[in-house]
């Protein structure tokens, strides 16, 4: 990263023709896969604090005929118990909170009692037209008047915000990063991330909330759309106060210019309302990035990525007119009276909502930044069949992990990386997860419970690193029968992650209510078949991610074959040429 340069220091092509910059400092690009793209950024925070990657070992085959049984079993278990959990939506629907859809092709009745798919999916439609207007603006902008960009994306993102959350939460979305700029001019890291936190959870404090109730009380649902948006814009301008104090640790750069790149990243439309977090060095490249001319084939792309997801949104639509967990999960007496088979579809239904959930409220604003030249954080990856319980987090918001990767945990661990120091790092990291995402019971248990699953998952790697434990598993339990000793091993990861979910999404009674199940009142039928499927997902899991692994190491293999190409194409040229003269 260069540093961001005054106007009269500014000589370098058609940059020089630029009266003002609205960029901090110039990020290096390349061209890649996405997936690839995250790996990368990955890699290069690693190799800051020289702290190692992760291993790509394979864990041992098993036949084909074993691994289908495991397969056909889990998912067996899993359509059955969606089934009994259908039909448990459809005789218990009349007691239910449920809203009337009589015009509807899909149902009679839905479940719309969870509020961020009945607040935001709505907004985004309403503001896609307003969206393709944005992109064309920002190309001819791009075009021919770069340095301001960053001025275009906050006034436009001003006159959408007023009719969505209402003046007095236009100007919280001024007010927060106003507050974090001022304390980045201290260049002290610690104040930065104190004031941070004293911002969030003045957020969310019932003094603080009762007032904006206040504020807000001619908007549907005004409290909470304006919370969510200042949440984001609260995490951008910590992403960005970190990034300058590292790239400009002097404050040599200019403060105005600096002031209107931080809110133009905090007001980007895109990303302003449902996210994807969008790391500060990735918005920078992407301002950075030249006009594009526009193409048959890159409208094609964008029109079919938008029907994509619109796609799914349609189908999370309609699976709320036939299950109801977000009406249930509110009423325990009822959970408590479910089967064991009905429970079960009630969790993994919950799990799935909040995946096609996310995929549609970070992929569809993702087109259309894409559209316009940045590369966003890509959808959340389907983490059901995760081996490993730290890829859970890895995969299914790749921005907030890189921010936690990049900004707390590397950082803290550094080169030393010993076991101290990594418990010390996870700690933090699930500290910040705690307050980022409101400090209360729910969220404390949920975090709590995560982050000694991590813990047990490093205690795990440091004992499979071991000699003592190679020697035994060569002795006792070689080939197929290690790989299913790491199957067993993972149920006790899997079963805690299970009732970390649940009190995530469903709240501790029914956290409580489904673990007496299983190791209480179930005992031991519903417990031994608990952990049979546990079993089952850790198998399929391990064989993903072999297949991941061997994906990836034909890649690169590809990929240094062809630099071993290219590096004696030119010597025989060099050669060539050597000779000719």
């Amino acid at each position: 990263a260069k540093y961001y340069k005054s106007d009269t220091e500014v000589n370098d092509g058609s940059l020089a023709e630029n009266k003002e910059l609205d960029q901090a400092f110039i990020l290096s690009k390349c061209t890649m896969m996405h997936d690839s793209k995250f790996e990368y950024h990955e890699q290069l925070d690693r190799q800051k604090w020289q702290h190692n990657g992760r291993s790509n070992t394979l864990f041992p085959t098993i036949s084909w005929f074993e691994l289908l049984f495991y397969f056909l079993s889990f998912w067996g278990g899993t359509a059955y118990s969606l089934f009994r959990f259908y039909r448990t939506s459809q005789r218990w629907g009349q007691y239910l909170d449920l809203t009337p859809m009589d015009d509807s092709w899909f149902g009679t009745r839905q479940d719309l009692s969870d509020v961020e798919w009945f607040v935001w999916p709505p907004i985004l439609l309403g503001c896609a037209p307003w969206a393709v207007l944005h992109v064309i603006l920002a190309q001819i902008i791009r075009r021919y008047y770069p340095q301001h960009l960053c001025r275009f994306y906050i006034v436009f993102s001003v006159f959408m915000m007023i009719p969505i959350i209402g003046r007095v939460g236009t100007t919280l979305c001024f007010v927060v990063p106003s507050l974090m700029f001022i304390v980045l001019l201290t260049r002290l890291k610690l104040i930065i991330w104190l004031t941070w936190c004293l911002i969030l959870i003045t957020f969310n404090t019932p003094f603080f909330t009762t007032y904006l109730e206040m504020w807000v009380e001619g908007i549907p649902d005004g409290d909470y759309k304006v919370s969510v948006v200042v949440a984001w814009i609260i995490l951008r301008s910590l992403s960005f106060c970190l990034e300058v104090c590292d790239t400009d640790p002097e404050g040599q750069l200019n403060p105005l210019a600096l002031l209107t790149t931080l809110l133009g990243y905090c007001l980007y439309l895109p990303c302003l309302l449902t996210g994807p977090y969008m790391p500060f060095t990735d918005f920078q490249a992407g301002l950075l990035e030249p006009y594009r001319v526009w193409t048959l084939k890159r409208v094609v792309g964008i029109v079919l990525q938008i029907s994509r997801f619109v796609f799914w949104m349609n189908v999370t639509h309609l699976v709320l007119f036939h299950f109801y967990a977000h009406s249930l999960h509110s009423m325990p007496e009822l959970v408590k009276k479910m089967t064991s088979w009905s429970m079960a579809g009630f969790v993994y239904f919950l799990a799935a909502f909040l995946q096609l959930k996310y995929v549609v409220l970070y992929g569809l604003p993702s087109v259309f930044a894409r559209a316009e030249g940045f590369d966003p954080p890509r959808h959340p990856k389907c983490t059901l069949m995760t081996y490993r319980f730290s890829d859970v987090w890895r995969y299914f918001d790749h921005g907030l992990y890189r921010f936690m990767l990049k900004h707390i945990y590397i950082p803290w661990v550094g080169s030393n990386n010993s076991l101290v120091k990594q418990l010390q790092g996870t700690a933090l990291v699930f500290t910040f997860v705690y307050v980022w995402h409101g400090v209360s019971s729910q969220v404390f248990w949920w975090a709590t419970i995560n982050f000694f699953g991590v813990v047990g998952e490093k205690f795990g790697d440091r004992l499979s690193q071991s000699e003592a434990y190679s020697e035994w598993t060569h002795r006792w339990c070689p080939g197929r029968w290690q790989r299913r000793l790491h199957g067993l091993a993972a149920v006790t990861l899997y079963v805690p992650s299970l009732t970390a979910l649940t009190i995530f999404l469903s709240g501790l009674d029914n956290a409580i209510v489904i673990s007496k199940r299983i190791f209480i009142t179930g005992f031991p039928d519903c417990t031994l078949a608990t952990f049979f499927f546990m079993f089952c997902l850790g198998q399929c899991s391990m064989e993903l991610q072999n297949w991941r692994i061997k994906q990836k190491l034909k890649d690169d293999s590809k990929m240094r074959m062809a630099s071993y190409k290219f590096c004696n194409f030119m010597s025989l040229a060099i050669t060539y040429v050597a000779q000719v003269h």
